[in-house]
């Protein structure tokens, strides 16, 4: 969906209110996301590493509760697998690091593959209100991240 000048930065605005930078783009990653516009499929690569404890904020009423940043972030993640399916999505790789064997082990507890239709898709679930309460579960579980978007080489759904 192309979109203006002013309305791309109204998009940027409004999703940066949800935090930027850290567990989410910066405004600057956001905006090239926006911009970009790309068709699918997009496989984001994400890269997780958790806390050994929950880190809700003092207010949540998880907070003090106990449960591990894992925990935390699986309920984040159950969240976000129906909302990604819901824009014709899906979890496409799930797997635990099992060891590192090339470049300094950077602490990864976690690999996943999200398949998105496209970067509207994306940028449509960033903007559900249901999605981003669910953003609590996300930043009290993980310790860092890294997300990358990549477009598949090959044809998707092939042998």
């Amino acid at each position: 969906m192309k979109r203006s000048a002013a309305d791309r930065d109204a998009l940027v605005s409004e999703i940066a209110r949800h935090g930027l930078g850290g567990l989410g783009p910066t405004r600057e990653q956001l905006r090239a996301l926006v911009e970009a516009d790309r068709d699918g499929p997009l496989h984001f690569l994400n890269l997780l590493a958790y806390h050994d404890a929950a880190r809700y904020p003092a207010a949540h009423p998880l907070a003090g509760r106990g449960g591990s940043g894992a925990e935390a972030y699986a309920r984040y993640g159950a969240v976000a697998a129906r909302h990604v399916a819901q824009r014709g999505g899906r979890l496409a790789l799930w797997n635990a690091v099992a060891q590192q064997i090339v470049g300094a082990d950077a602490g990864w507890h976690h690999v996943a593959i999200m398949e998105y239709p496209s970067t509207e898709a994306f940028l449509d679930m960033l903007r559900d209100p249901d999605y981003t309460a669910a953003l609590v579960h996300r930043d009290a579980g993980l310790a860092k991240t890294e997300i990358v978007v990549t477009r598949p080489l090959l044809p998707v759904g092939t042998d």
